[in-house]
């Protein structure tokens, strides 16, 4: 019950955080440089962020609670048990990590690793086994930034960061 509460209240917050984000790109000067202009990246993400939170507030309703108390306590107990969660300590210092080096670095050496990174992390074990799916898993990471990078710079005439590396 207490996890159906959060996730509500989780998904109500960041729904207004969205509408914030929406109303505050209005402040955004327009730009007639480009197809789209510099408002359209900014709405497009506070769009999608409002339309995840509508998604898990939904889901958080629709979750059905336990059915007795022993099967409450055994969730309890369960959680308990784990203190310390090794993979969100890991993906926040990657982020913190991430925001400084690709300032140095640039997006897409620094998104390379960022993303080869996170798939070790959240990578289940038997498929860090499997040779063919680490192969796919690594032309991933390099094919999305390479491929976004292509985007931003020929499509929306936006220059992502090169780093001072290569400056």
């Amino acid at each position: 019950m207490k996890e159906k509460r959060d996730d509500i209240i989780s998904g109500a917050v960041i729904a207004m955080i969205a509408v914030v984000y929406y109303l505050y790109s209005f402040t955004i000067q327009q730009t007639t440089s480009d197809i789209l202009g510099s408002r359209f990246f900014p709405q497009l993400a506070s769009i999608l962020l409002f339309a995840l939170s509508v998604i898990q507030i939904v889901q958080a309703l629709r979750k059905k609670t336990p059915e007795s108390e022993a099967a409450a306590a055994v969730q309890r107990a369960s959680k308990d048990e784990k203190k310390i969660n090794l993979p969100l300590v890991l993906t926040t210092a990657a982020l913190f990590v991430y925001f400084f080096l690709v300032i140095n670095i640039g997006f897409t050496i620094t998104s390379i690793l960022y993303l080869l990174f996170e798939c070790w992390v959240l990578m289940p074990d038997d498929i860090k086994k499997n040779r063919k799916m680490l192969l796919i898993v690594a032309f991933i990471c390099f094919a999305v930034p390479v491929f976004l990078n292509t985007v931003f710079y020929k499509v929306f005439h936006i220059q992502l960061p090169v780093g001072r590396l290569f400056m």
